[in-house]
């Protein structure tokens, strides 16, 4: 166990090198690639109907891991869990009001069906959340203002 902790940190340090922007667009796109994951499993098991409520099991579903994956792995903020977490469910709000509405707007407007409609909405919100998430959930963190 000792010798897998000492690889584990060894691979830590050497991830924490790359710059942030890239951590987070791999970490962003895993937990991209999960939250899809779930939205297509919800929406199989709705049958296809309720793109909307299968999007809110997805955004709740995958907070938890976003946060944590965020929190470690591209901003590497310690303590201020609660705060943090509260921020960034704040911030996924916003977020998921803005990816609500453009695969309303994919599918209404252009007549996209609801799987392939998120997909331009996924990239679109990734952008959104590196803002909200830099410039608010983990900003007094990384700042250090307490």
């Amino acid at each position: 166990m000792k010798k897998l902790v000492e690889y584990y940190l060894v691979l830590f340090h050497f991830w924490m090198k790359f710059p942030e922007k890239l951590r987070f667009l791999l970490v962003g796109g895993y937990n991209t690639v999960i939250s899809y994951l779930i939205y297509v499993l919800c929406l199989y098991f709705l049958e296809g109907n309720y793109p909307q409520l299968a999007l809110l099991f997805s955004f709740l579903i995958s907070s938890v891991n976003s946060y944590l994956t965020q929190k470690f792995y591209v901003f590497n903020t310690r303590g201020h869990y609660m705060r943090e977490y509260v921020l960034c469910l704040a911030s996924w709000g916003i977020s998921y009001v803005a990816n609500a509405g453009l695969l309303l707007g994919f599918t209404a407007f252009f007549s996209l069906n609801p799987y392939t409609a998120q997909i331009p909405c996924l990239i679109i919100i990734a952008v959104l959340n590196y803002i909200l998430l830099k410039h608010i959930a983990f900003y007094r963190s990384l700042h250090q203002v307490n």
